[in-house]
């Protein structure tokens, strides 16, 4: 009987499914070459869709404008009048004779001075080598059959490997084929093609896949995997119970930074998957570092907006999109939970944290304190709005942080922020959005009505949040802290380092570099070789992406040049520091509070 069944719905889907063909075999010019069959049309004019946005992005990236010679094709054969209707859409005449459409695709990649797309929600194609596949970015949807089952076929050279959360349904070594329900669920689910490079393991019921496209191979899966397989058991043993996903897929593709390869470095999630890219050049401890606070910020949206989110995400408008009010609590709860879990796990200090947090406040006030969050969040697709939306990391998280403060407050330590999202994931959840106005309404039901009342002064209203109030009632007060810097740079505008004329790299004269003194090191000293790479002006990006994932007490060699002198040298790193303003914990009467907050 189960047999039955199940052939019967393979049958159904086979009928009624949107059937798109991906041809990564023969790439002529760079372009792949795209073919989307369709069911039977009932009207005379039908309007295929490339998405201008999609979720998570915030920005208009227009995908259309990577699509050339689109084609319609009647069921006898005979091309159909196909007309541009705007950059991103095609209106096709006497659709209903539609059988399918074709069209070739360029890549995002290679031509980034050009746009803006950010690189992790772009694409790449480089034949028998590396295909990006972000599948907005491939196929596109008729508003019509939104709610259609997809079925796309990928064909590929028998050497690469696609490396996706979905499931392949087809047993050949050249051809994939994946089922979706409908087009939302086939843009959250993008595949990298490429050598097999891939690990997997699983943490509390999870499946966990890694796969790495290094060009050079200079990083490779294995190497990474032990730092991201910590972090994301920490992740799972902070979030307790709340599992959404039985599969979870990263993509790490890694730039060799050339004119033709990608430069917009960071991550974007996916309800079961995350897409990374970073440079090469980073090597396997500089990317370690900083995966572990890219991929854990990706990673906790599967709490919000993967699982929790409002209808305008629900029923997203891939073309004219109606953007949700609360990117407070879709990218600002997020990254408050990627710091947070570090502290309570362990992989940070008490301090550390704070620090982070103190950072937070540092970055937010360089922007408009004043412009309402939700506001901000409506419109962030236009000016003003775009420009402030940086904000969503920086005071986002510190919104997350003082409505968790609240909830430790009034329950006694015994329920936090993380404890407000799983009541809203278990009344909500993937499969039922929320009102966006009423949501307020729903978490001062679910939680304390000084809860509601910060969110319509501080995240609906123009008041500035007074930080200084919240940290008081965890025990935590403003003082004197050593910040930490990088070796080579006191910051990302400041650095230790420059390039003289013959362009070599030296360490600038009168600056006061912990680092470079600790190796004995003198400024107007020529840098020549770090750990055994030789740098100058032309790899000098390198060797500074390589530095930041230095860490205290790393043994590191230099070879430099002092006047006609060259001279080894070698040593520990030491990092720079500056004593800034912060927060610290003080109070011991809050010490039951605050650890509850910070390890509960």
């Amino acid at each position: 009987m189960w047999c039955v069944v199940l052939m019967t719905g393979v049958a159904s889907f086979a009928q009624n499914a949107l059937k798109a063909n991906l041809d990564l075999t023969n790439v002529v010019d760079d372009k792949v070459q795209v073919t989307v069959s369709v069911p039977k049309i009932a009207t005379d004019k039908i309007t295929y869709f490339i998405p201008k946005t999609v979720p998570g992005t915030y920005s208009e990236d227009d995908f259309g404008k990577y699509i050339d010679d689109l084609k319609a094709v009647g069921t006898d054969g005979k091309p159909l009048v196909v007309e541009k209707a705007d950059a991103n859409s095609w209106t096709i005449v006497g659709a209903k004779k539609l059988a399918k459409i074709t069209y070739l695709v360029n890549d995002t990649f290679d031509i980034e001075g050009k746009h803006d797309v950010f690189s992790p929600v772009g694409s790449n194609i480089q034949a028998n080598k590396n295909f990006m596949v972000n599948t907005q970015a491939f196929v596109g949807y008729f508003k019509e059959f939104m709610e259609t089952p997809y079925e796309m076929t990928v064909s590929h050279p028998a050497g690469l490997w696609g490396a996706t959360s979905m499931t392949d349904l087809d047993d050949s070594p050249t051809a994939d084929r994946f089922t979706v329900s409908r087009y939302a669920e086939l843009v959250e689910n993008p595949i990298m093609y490429s050598m097999p490079d891939h690990t997997e393991f699983q943490i509390n019921g999870m499946d966990i896949l890694i796969a790495v496209y290094s060009p050079n191979r200079i990083v490779t899966a294995e190497a990474i995997t032990p730092d991201l397989k910590e972090m994301m058991t920490a992740q799972k043993a902070f979030l307790g119970n709340f599992n959404s996903t039985k599969k979870y897929s990263i993509l790490i593709y890694l730039s060799t930074l050339s004119e033709t390869d990608a430069k917009g470095f960071g991550a974007l999630e996916h309800p079961t998957c995350t897409t990374v890219v970073m440079p090469e050049s980073m090597g396997v401890e500089g990317l370690g570092a900083q995966l572990r606070d890219v991929v854990s910020h990706e990673f906790f949206h599967i709490v919000t907006p993967l699982t929790i989110h409002s209808k305008e995400i629900q029923f997203f408008d891939f073309n004219a999109p109606k953007m949700s009010k609360h990117l407070w609590m879709y990218e600002g709860v997020t990254e408050y939970f990627a710091n947070l879990f570090q502290v309570n796990q362990g992989l940070i200090s008490e301090q550390e944290f704070l620090d982070r947090m103190t950072g937070k406040i540092e970055n937010a006030s360089r922007m408009d304190d004043k412009m309402p969050f939700t506001k901000m969040s409506q419109n962030v697709l236009v000016k003003p709005y775009k420009d402030q939306y940086q904000n969503v990391y920086d005071k986002g998280a510190l919104i997350g942080m003082c409505i968790d403060i609240i909830i430790r407050e009034k329950s006694n330590g015994q329920r936090g922020i993380l404890d407000m999202m799983q009541r809203l994931s278990a009344k909500y959840g993937a499969g039922k959005p929320f009102e966006d106005d009423a949501l307020f309404a729903e978490i001062t039901q679910m939680t304390y009505p000084e809860v509601g009342a910060f969110l319509d002064k501080y995240v609906a209203g123009e008041t500035p949040i007074p930080y200084s109030e919240y940290f008081a009632k965890m025990g935590v007060v403003k003082g004197k802290y050593n910040k930490k810097g990088m070796p080579l740079l006191k910051d990302m505008q400041t650095p230790y380092i420059g390039v003289n004329p013959k362009s070599e790299i030296y360490f600038l004269p009168g600056v006061d570099n912990a680092f470079a003194k600790n190796l004995g090191v003198e400024g107007n000293d020529v840098l020549l070789e770090a750990n055994g790479t030789a740098y100058n002006v032309n790899n000098i990006y390198d060797l500074v992406m390589a530095s930041i994932g230095w860490k205290e007490g790393d043994a590191v060699t230099l070879k430099i040049r002092r006047g006609t002198e060259e001279k080894t040298v070698s040593g520990k790193v030491v990092l720079p520091s500056t004593e800034e303003e912060g927060y610290n914990a003080s109070a011991a009467d809050k010490q039951a509070l605050r650890n509850a907050w910070l390890k509960g």
